[in-house]
């Protein structure tokens, strides 16, 4: 399997989102000089990463993680992009934490919330009804017997009133 740059390319909106914040407002960027940065930087990152992925072979690693590519960049002699580079990571992190956070607030939030409207539910059942909702109640074997209509009734069956009266007609008798 060949693998080319053009397999690799950066998405063009990425691109120029990341062009246009790091130029002056107002620079006009033509179509070639933002396909040369694309290929640039999707040529960086592969060395890079090719080199992070080294790094992390030689420690035993099967997956690259942030101090490999830090690792990589002092390699490379790229240091000095070091400092710029951890802050965007601890930024970034920082960002997932309470990302994380709020989401984790919005759930018990949402979970306290659907708790209250089940409360809600069952006093409007029971003011309606007169009765109590079965919902969050422990039942017992007999409560699921009566409500299953196909719970087996070990009780002798209830015959129709013809089989009865057959039944009292054919009785034993003894020719002794």
């Amino acid at each position: 399997m060949s693998s080319t740059i053009e397999d690799n390319e950066l998405p063009k909106a990425n691109v120029t989102r990341v062009l246009k914040t790091a130029l002056p407002p107002g620079t006009a960027l033509q179509k070639d000089a933002k396909l040369a940065v694309s290929k640039a930087a999707t040529v960086f990152i592969n060395y890079l990463s090719s080199v992070a992925n080294d790094v992390a072979k030689g420690a035993n690693h099967k997956t690259i993680s942030a101090p490999d590519v830090f690792k990589a960049l002092e390699i490379v002699e790229l240091e000095h992009l070091a400092p710029q580079l951890r802050e965007s990571l601890t930024a970034y992190q920082q960002n997932m934490v309470e990302k994380k956070q709020r989401k984790k607030e919005k759930d018990e939030s949402k979970a306290k919330d659907d708790g209250e409207e089940e409360e809600d539910e069952d006093e409007m059942n029971e003011a309606t009804t007169g009765e109590e909702s079965s919902r969050g109640q422990k039942r017992t074997l007999e409560d699921e017997e009566e409500d299953d209509p196909m719970a087996i009734d070990n009780k002798k069956p209830k015959l129709d009133d013809e089989e009865e009266q057959e039944e009292e007609e054919v009785e034993p008798t003894q020719d002794e």
